[in-house]
């Protein structure tokens, strides 16, 4: 097992550019996402962007893909939500990488 990553320092350093932080704990993107967006936007995930980790593909063959997203984080332990004007400046000062967009909808997250 590898320490928890802390991001304090990149996120002090870019609050600026930073809209919301959604923590991926218990409940998983599905429930977590959601709760860091306003009613008016729906946010788009693709799943072939996660970088999911193996303990998690191994539990895959075992529990429906829909309960994995809504149980666990998926390897994803933090989403920030940015402009699109900000991605280059966030993915320069972290280690991330994009896994969705948002879109205009009811507030939820929507898996592709």
């Amino acid at each position: 097992l590898e320490p928890t990553r802390i991001y304090v320092k990149e996120f002090k350093a870019n609050k600026d550019k930073i809209n919301a932080l959604a923590h991926i704990t218990g409940g998983g993107i599905t429930e977590n996402l959601p709760r860091v967006l306003p009613e008016n936007l729906t946010a788009v995930v693709n799943r072939s962007k996660i970088k999911v980790l193996p303990i998690f593909e191994f539990m895959s063959k075992h529990v429906e893909l829909e309960e994995m997203y809504r149980t666990f984080n998926m390897g994803v332990g933090m989403i920030l939500v940015v402009n699109p004007s900000n991605v280059d400046a966030i993915l320069a000062a972290t280690d991330g990488y994009v896994i969705g967009e948002l879109k205009s909808g009811e507030r939820k997250v929507e898996f592709i």
